[in-house]
């Protein structure tokens, strides 16, 4: 070597080792969640992100200060990173989360549901109240019992040959609410601003009939904005329970309204995280509504004033819809409330039984079996649940779980119990189950943190990406018949079906669709 010559400056090379380890390291922990820890999809999702939470720092801290890369590089590969960001920010925004807790994205420039403005008053030809057949009528949450059975099937099963048709589409304003339906009145809740809006569509045509409004607005960036029950149609009547607590009476011709209760403001309750969510139950002519808190767990209202005849239990609101069943020889109000399912005296509202559930969010209705079980299933983990209720020879009330199965966790959907057979979204998988053990028959097609109607022996599937699908549901196994999409967002909102008419929302649109008759 030349003495003169400088001698050649040695670069480092780069240390992946690091980085390779960190690679190794997230690929281990995700193979372990996804096919060695018994998780529900949701904390599994969760543990994940907490995962890269700490990964993804540690490997920019790697890159910017001890990867050995050259330094011009490495402030190239951060301008980058930070322009990407920025680009991301500015193309997209945060929708809300999904079933499984995973973040939903959409455009910015996309455009949020607002509804239109009233046209008017239906002519007499086009919406006449009672010119569909009672026996079509969808008039509450989960149909005309409740129960989201529907006993005659009167649409063909063959989607692929005769698929649905789509008769209309209109926007609507933001929320969870479904339809309920009576003659060719087809009632729903919105978001509309700073106004939760009751609103009528003609069921023929979707134009909108009517619609009132009020101050009050729900919101939450993870859970979605607007009011999330279904409004219950009676003698001519509209009951509406708002995310906020505010209950409603309105005419089902004219949407005028009747009276209103402010459950915070009158009775002191407090509005669940999520928002009220219970749809009203009319029974033995009451109004009951599940406004939680001490003496008001379950309250009955006038349906003509609107004042509290009677109140019972002392536990906080959760989110289901409270249902009414003969147990043990007595008329009762079956709700699940925050603490676990209870039934309260028809006559009274008072607190007959409590059986408490774990502790999660109890969305799902319970399901009635005979006049001395009940079905109740939970998400987050939890499972399903048999209780048995009855009375003792001493006339006290005895309840007690006959059987627990973790393989059924329905997080939203309400179950259906048909035979010898409980059919249910189990994490988002459809699955069925022996009513007499809790063990699993089996398990197939997954379809998201959808809703369920059963009409004859089929089960028409609303699935949480806004497909819906016709199955056959055996206790042997299932098949799918068909599928089309009837929306192209999430999709929570429970469906609907009038007849071969079904009606299915989402917080930015709905649509009816004639299935193919008989």
């Amino acid at each position: 070597m030349n003495p003169t010559e400088e001698p050649k400056q040695v670069v480092p090379r780069p240390r992946w080792w690091p980085l390779g380890l960190l690679v190794v390291l997230t690929a281990a922990r995700f193979v372990q969640l996804g096919w060695f820890k018994d998780y529900e999809r949701q904390f599994k999702f969760a543990a994940m992100g907490q995962w890269l939470v700490m990964v993804i720092p540690a490997a920019l801290l790697w890159f910017l200060l001890f990867s050995r890369i050259r330094l011009r590089t490495r402030w190239v590969g951060l301008a980058t990173l930070t322009l990407f960001l920025a680009l991301l920010a500015g193309c997209f925004r945060l929708r809300g989360l999904n079933g499984d807790a995973l973040p939903v994205v959409e455009w910015r420039w996309s455009k949020v549901g607002r509804p239109p403005e009233p046209t008017g008053e239906a002519s007499p030809t086009s919406a006449t109240i009672g010119s569909q057949s009672p026996d079509n009528d969808y008039p509450q949450f989960q149909g005309p019992h409740r129960n989201a059975r529907l006993p005659k099937r009167v649409f063909t099963t063959n989607w692929v040959a005769s698929p649905p048709r789509e008769r209309w589409r209109v926007p609507v304003g933001e929320g969870w609410s479904g339809f309920a339906v009576s003659g060719q009145r087809a009632i729903s809740l919105e978001q509309a601003g700073d106004q939760e809006v009751v609103f009528a569509l003609d069921l023929t045509t979707g134009r909108r009939l009517w619609a009132s409004s009020y101050p009050a607005r729900y919101a939450s960036p993870e859970a979605g904005n607007g009011p999330r029950s279904v409004p219950t149609l009676f003698d001519g009547k509209v009951y509406t329970v708002g995310a906020t607590g505010i209950v409603g009476c309105w005419d089902l011709a004219t949407g005028r309204a009747g009276w209103q209760v402010d459950l915070v403001r009158e009775l002191g309750a407090k509005v669940p995280a999520w928002g009220y969510s219970a749809s009203p139950l009319v029974r033995e002519g009451l109004v009951w509504i599940p406004a939680g808190g001490p003496g008001r767990s379950l309250v009955a209202l006038d349906p003509v004033t609107g004042k509290v005849r009677f109140g019972g239990g002392d536990s906080a609101a959760a989110y289901s819809s409270p249902i009414a069943a003969r147990l043990g020889g007595r008329e009762q109000i079956v709700c699940l409330n925050e603490v676990g399912l209870a039934g309260h005296d028809a006559a009274d509202a008072r607190l007959l039984w409590e059986q408490p559930i774990p502790t999660a969010p109890h969305v799902a209705a319970p399901a009635v079996l005979g006049t001395d079980r009940l079905l109740v299933s939970v998400g987050y983990g939890k499972g399903t649940f048999l209780i048995g209720v009855g009375q003792d020879g001493a006339g006290r009330w005895t309840n007690g779980v006959i059987w627990k199965s973790i393989r059924l966790k329905s997080k939203f959907a309400n179950v259906i119990a048909d035979g010898d057979t409980l059919y249910g979204l189990d994490d988002g998988a459809l699955v069925a189950l022996d009513l007499a053990t809790g063990s699993l028959r089996w398990k197939e097609q997954r379809y998201g943190h959808g809703q369920l109607i059963q009409a004859g022996r089929h089960l028409i599937v609303g699935a949480e990406n806004g497909e819906v699908a016709l199955v056959d549901a055996r206790p042997e196994g299932m098949a799918e018949l068909g599928r089309f999409r009837a929306m192209q967002l999430k999709t929570w909102n429970p469906p609907a079906l009038a007849g071969n008419r079904l009606l299915v929302r989402n917080d930015r649109e709905a649509a009816c669709f004639q299935l193919p008759g008989e």
